[in-house]
C-alpha cells in the first residue's frame, strides 16, 4: 500500500506510533500541501492536524495541490483528515479578522477562527481513543445529502465517500485504522 501523509509547517501534529503503524502497512511518503505541486500516488491519504490557520495564503495559493486532493477524494480515494486536515478540506477557512481563504472544498462548510473558543478533551470514535484541541469552529453551509454526520459528541464526525474527517486526533497505534471504513 502507498500512503501519502501531509507534513509541513501547516500539518505537523501526528502521533509517532500512528506513523509507525502506517509504515507497517505500506510505504509512507510525506508531501507538503504548501510547497509540493503534486499529490504522490497513493492508496491512502492522511491529512493530520496542525495549524493551517497560520498558513492560509500559501495553502490557498497552491491551487494545484488543492485540486488534486479534491479529485482524489471525489474519485473515491480513501482518506482520513484530523483537525487541521479536516479544516483544509472545507470550502474555506476564515481567519480571526473575517477574511476567508478558499480551501479544498470537499466538506461543504467553513472553518472559522472568528470568535475563537478552546475545545479540549478526550474523545472516542468507534472504539478509537483520541483527543480534541482546537480554537476554530465549523459553520455549516447549505445542507447536503452527500455529506452525513456519523454522530455528535463535542465534534461532528464526517463521512463522505471514502473520507473520514473530524476535529479528533485519533490514536490507532494498537488498532486497525481501516476499521473506520467498516461502520
Amino acid at each position: 500500500m502507498k500512503i501519502a501523509v501531509a507534513r509541513d509547517e501547516a500539518f505537523n501534529f501526528t502521533y509517532r506510533e500512528n506513523i509507525d503503524r502506517l509504515r507497517a502497512w505500506g510505504e509512507v511518503v510525506f508531501f507538503s500541501p504548501i510547497h509540493d505541486q503534486v499529490l504522490p500516488p497513493c492508496d491512502f491519504l492522511y491529512l493530520p492536524g496542525g495549524y493551517p490557520e497560520f498558513f492560509l495564503q500559501p495553502l490557498t495559493d497552491n491551487e494545484c495541490m488543492r485540486q488534486q486532493i479534491h479529485d482524489y477524494i471525489e474519485q473515491g480515494g480513501r482518506a482520513l483528515a484530523e483537525c487541521g486536515g479536516m479544516m483544509y478540506l472545507c470550502t474555506a477557512i476564515t481567519d480571526a479578522d473575517g477574511i476567508s481563504y478558499p480551501m479544498v472544498d470537499i466538506l461543504k462548510q467553513t472553518a472559522t477562527m472568528e470568535g475563537m473558543k478552546l475545545h479540549l478533551g478526550y474523545r472516542e470514535w468507534n472504539g478509537f481513543p483520541g483527543h480534541e484541541f482546537h480554537y476554530s469552529h465549523i459553520v455549516e453551509e447549505a445542507p447536503s445529502t452527500s455529506h452525513s454526520s456519523l454522530f455528535t459528541l463535542h465534534s461532528t464526525l464526517y463521512k463522505y465517500k471514502n473520507l473520514r474527517a473530524s476535529y479528533i486526533h485519533l490514536y490507532w497505534g494498537e488498532k486497525n485504522l481501516f476499521d473506520l471504513w467498516n461502520d
